[in-house]
């Protein structure tokens, strides 16, 4: 007898499961993403100039300064983010971001304070300073700032015209540096 109730669960087992999607676990997750110290396939390539935003090739990214509590605009209705805490924090006012996905909870997603959030247009990957980069469908996030020895002070400066590049800056200071502030810029491709 056991053996046939055994049997009959397994039979049923996939025809009453539901398969989860990642959004459906990403709606019901409260936990904070896992943190990675290394690069998973984003890629970067030292540049040697600025490179010109033309709108043909390169656009000017959309980043959002957080520097007072409040909502950050997002491009997408899947999840909202909201700056909160905000306090003059090292060289200028920074906030904790939290983000939040359909009714679950709100999740605090950067390792400490950011001055400025950048979301790509499709929603997938959600910078934060010193460059700390979530991946919203797997909840994973990169600390690529220290993976890929890109000190602070950055800059997410703009996005290619395909969304699969990013030009990101860096210099010593972020403003009212003595002498020349030299920059250097990096091209940073983004997984498929």
């Amino acid at each position: 007898m056991r053996v046939v109730q055994a049997v009959s669960l397994l039979v049923l087992m996939p025809i009453c499961a539901r398969v989860a999607t990642p959004g459906d676990l990403l709606a019901q997750s409260t936990k904070a993403p896992a943190l990675l110290q290394t690069a998973g396939n984003f890629k970067v390539l030292v540049l040697t100039s600025e490179p010109v935003l033309d709108e043909r090739e390169w656009i000017e990214a959309n980043v959002q300064s957080t520097f007072e509590d409040g909502a950050v605009p997002v491009p997408t209705r899947e999840f909202s983010l909201t700056a909160t805490g905000c306090d003059a924090v090292g060289d200028f006012s920074r906030c904790k971001l939290l983000f939040q996905s359909g009714r679950a909870g709100t999740v605090l997603i950067d390792r400490g304070f950011t001055g400025w959030v950048y979301v790509t247009p499709d929603a997938r990957y959600v910078f934060t300073e010193p460059l700390y980069v979530l991946d919203v469908r797997d909840w994973t996030q990169y600390a690529l700032f220290d993976a890929l020895g890109i000190k602070n002070y950055v800059s997410i400066d703009a996005i290619s015209r395909d969304g699969r590049r990013l030009v990101i800056s860096r210099t010593d200071c972020p403003f009212d540096c003595r002498g020349e502030q030299r920059r250097q810029y990096y091209e940073l491709t983004l997984p498929k």
